[in-house]
């Protein structure tokens, strides 16, 4: 290695974790001054030019082995968790879960899983605060119950991009001292909203999704 590639390999090595370190410290104090994240959006996608280069692929989809995924709704003042996704990879008999604290999409509140048994695939229920052995315990094949099954799917990290509209929309890619957001506008039956996913690197962390002209209310999934 010559002398000009080990000089840019050292720098490398010190710059990059360095940036990674500036940004994510800067999102911190962002929040501590009372910036909101549609605030924080706002000023990136103002005072940046978006990169043509930037790929958003990593960001609609995650090929982690085993994830989660939060789902929270609210205002500048107040936040509820409506539901919880967790993905467990095991080969070829992944298991996905989904627990729905309140209604959604005409489905109660409470414990919907996915599974292999036997080559089969099914999806089991239970109610909130029961476990599922204890009554309400409810088990059927996916092709009999595919509305329950397409349910589950919904709520992971690949069917939060598509039901925030990622998967319909130009996206605009920014680059920020090591974070990454891109943006993008979605009519959800006429009511257009505005939408961003940011993370770390190749690695997504949150999306948003805010009513145009009301950025106190919003919608987001936090992935873990």
């Amino acid at each position: 290695m010559n002398e000009r590639r080990k000089i840019i390999f050292k720098e490398a090595l010190f710059n990059v974790p360095f940036l990674l370190i500036v940004g994510v410290v800067t999102f911190v104090v962002m929040f501590k001054s009372g910036r909101s994240a549609f605030d924080i959006e706002q000023i990136i996608t103002t005072n940046f030019h978006s990169d043509p280069k930037a790929s958003v692929e990593a960001f609609l989809k995650t090929e982690a082995k085993s994830y989660s995924v939060d789902y929270y709704y609210g205002d500048t003042k107040d936040k509820v968790l409506y539901a919880e996704f967790e993905y467990v990879g095991r080969g070829d008999d992944p298991q996905s879960t989904l627990t729905l604290y309140e209604g959604r999409d005409g489905f109660d509140p409470g414990v919907y899983s996915t599974a292999w048994f036997f080559g089969e695939q099914y999806v089991t229920y239970w109610p909130l605060g029961s476990s599922a052995d204890g009554s309400g315990f409810e088990k059927y094949l996916t092709t009999d119950v595919p509305l329950m099954y397409n349910l589950v799917n919904s709520y992971s990290w690949e069917g939060a991009a598509k039901s925030f509209g990622a998967d319909e929309s130009t996206l605009k890619g920014y680059t920020m001292l090591g974070i990454k957001l891109f943006s993008w506008d979605y009519s959800d039956n006429g009511v257009m909203r505005e939408n961003f996913v940011w993370g770390i690197g190749g690695n997504p962390r949150e999306m948003y999704s805010y009513i145009r002209g009301s950025q106190g209310e919003y919608k987001k999934a936090v992935l873990k």
